[in-house]
């Protein structure tokens, strides 16, 4: 297993070796649990409420997940994606656990991306639009699949789903970025 976790360790994206693992000066602190529970028990409040828009309907739970992986990387940001999706995940009919990681990879990927493209010398909202753009193209095909093969949805109704859930992604690091504008999360958990 030590084997695997050092293999695993460090991934080659875009030219550059970047870190997967948990940043080495970044402890598990209490402050950090705490935020991190308050992410998910957030993201699963706000997947349980959906704001009316013409005639569809959009949710803003992946505000948390996404907040959570630009402001403290990515295994925060999967972490958050993996327990925040909960209540979304079980009080839909039929019941859809594959939400569950679906939210994981928008969180993971959206730190990851952040991680290499944060350090971009342009407008910070920038690299973190770019960067959940990235995390939603890597999640989109596990939607459909899932949805489409596992859940026998329809491909037009799935569809449909990938973009609303692309305004939703959009909408949420916008509001993710005003928050971060204010406030240095990473620096108030420490």
């Amino acid at each position: 297993m030590g084997l695997t976790i050092k293999l695993l360790s460090k991934v080659t994206l875009f030219n550059q070796k970047v870190l997967l693992t948990p940043q080495p000066n970044r402890r598990m602190t209490s402050k950090l649990i705490t935020f991190v529970a308050t992410m998910c028990a957030v993201a699963n409040v706000l997947g349980l409420f959906a704001i009316p828009v013409g005639t569809t309907k959009i949710h803003l739970m992946q505000l948390p997940i996404i907040l959570s992986g630009l402001a403290l990387g990515p295994w925060v940001g999967g972490l958050v994606g993996l327990i925040g999706a909960t209540a979304m995940a079980f009080n839909l009919a039929p019941i859809n656990p594959y939400i569950l990681l679906g939210n994981a990879i928008l969180g993971f990927f959206t730190g990851l991306f952040y991680l290499y493209l944060g350090k971009m010398r342009v407008r910070p909202i920038i690299p973190q639009v770019i960067s959940v753009l990235g995390a939603y193209i890597v999640q989109a095909p596990y939607v459909y699949v899932t949805d489409v093969h596992f859940m026998t949805m329809p491909p037009s109704l799935v569809l449909t789903i990938l973009v609303k859930l692309l305004l939703e992604d959009v909408i949420s690091v916008l509001l993710s970025h005003v928050i971060l504008f204010r406030v240095n999360i990473a620096e108030v958990l420490q």
